[in-house]
C-alpha cells in the first residue's frame, strides 16, 4: 500500500546523514563479498540491523518514523552510528522531548580567563563539583586564601564550611546544595566522584538526616563569613553547560533591598542542561 511521505523529522534526517557516511566496518561489522569488490560500501539497513541484533526491518522502521524506539534503543543506535554528542542532543530532544544521559566531555582551557574576567567571586566547576578555575575574589573567600579542591564536597561535608563560612548552614544551604547533588547524580549517574559524594553523604551524621530542597541553590539572599570581609550577604547564580557548572556570587551591599544590577549576570552563558 502506498503511503504518503510525512516530512522527516530531525531523528530521521540524522540517522539517514550517519548511516549514509558509514561503513560496515565502522559499525564493527566485517565486510562482505559485494562491499570488497565494490568501492561503494555504504552502510544498509539491514547492516545495522545485523550490528544491533534486531529483527529484520527494525532499523528501516526507525529510520522511517514507523517505529518509535525506546530511549534505551535509540542511544544504542546513535553510539552504534557514531553521533556526536551535539547531535545526540537534537535527536534525543526530537524525540523525547528531554536531553540525553552523556558522560561530562574535555573541559575547555579557557574557563579561566572566563573567572578572571569577571570582578564578582566566580568559579568554575565540574558537574561533581570539582574546582576547574576561579578568580582571585573568589580564592579570597576562603581563610586559607585558597579554595578547596571539590566545592561541592567543601560545602556540604567540611567543618569550615558547616561551622564556620556558610552561615546557617543546616537550614540555607546544605538542603538546597543537597538538592543540586541529586540533580547532578541523575544527568550523570556514572561520574564515580559524583558516586563518591552520594556516599559520603549519606554516610555523614549531620547531612545523611537533611532532606534535599524542593529546588537547587537560587539566587536568594544567603549569609556567609567572607575571610577578608567578614560577614557578607551574597547572591548565588549558577548556569550549567553540557560540561561544567558556572558560578557566580554576587555581594550584596547593606542598603540593598533587591538583586543588585550587575553587567557580570549577564555574561553568564545560556542553561544548556
Amino acid at each position: 500500500m502506498n503511503q504518503k511521505r510525512q516530512t522527516s523529522r530531525d531523528y530521521q534526517e540524522l540517522l539517514r546523514r550517519y548511516r549514509a557516511n558509514g561503513t560496515r566496518e565502522l559499525i564493527g561489522l566485517p565486510p562482505t563479498i559485494s562491499t570488497r569488490r565494490s568501492r561503494s560500501a555504504r552502510l544498509r539497513q539491514s547492516d545495522m540491523d545485523e550490528a544491533l541484533r534486531g529483527g529484520t526491518g527494525t532499523y528501516q522502521k526507525l529510520e522511517n518514523g514507523v517505529l518509535i524506539p525506546s530511549p534505551e534503543l535509540f542511544l544504542r543506535v546513535s553510539r552504534t552510528l557514531g553521533f556526536s554528542d551535539h547531535h545526540l542532543r537534537i535527536a534525543h530532544l526530537d524525540l523525547f522531548k528531554t536531553d540525553p544521559v552523556l558522560t561530562a566531555g574535555p573541559v575547555s582551557p579557557h574557563w579561566r580567563r572566563w573567572a578572571n574576567s569577571h570582578t564578582e567571586m566566580a568559579v568554575v566547576c565540574s558537574p561533581a563539583g570539582e574546582v576547574i578555575a576561579g578568580n582571585d575574589a573568589f580564592a579570597a573567600m576562603f581563610p586559607s586564601g585558597e579554595p578547596p579542591a571539590n566545592m561541592t564536597e567543601w560545602a556540604l561535608l567540611s567543618d569550615e564550611a558547616r561551622e564556620d563560612v556558610l552561615q546557617n548552614w543546616e537550614r540555607d544551604w546544605a538542603p538546597f546544595l543537597l538538592a543540586d547533588l541529586r540533580l547532578a547524580l541523575a544527568r550523570y549517574p556514572d561520574d564515580p566522584a559524583l558516586q563518591k559524594l552520594r556516599h559520603a553523604v549519606q554516610n555523614d551524621p549531620r547531612t545523611s538526616h537533611i532532606e534535599d530542597a524542593p529546588t537547587g541553590i537560587g539566587d536568594e539572599a544567603r549569609q556567609l563569613r567572607h575571610a577578608e570581609r567578614g560577614l557578607v550577604t551574597v547572591r548565588m547564580l549558577t548556569s550549567h553547560t553540557s560540561d561544567v557548572t558556572l558560578v557566580m556570587l554576587l555581594l550584596e551591599s547593606p542598603s540593598s533591598t533587591e538583586s543588585p544590577s550587575s553587567t557580570d549576570e549577564a555574561t553568564l552563558p545560556e542553561e544548556e542542561g
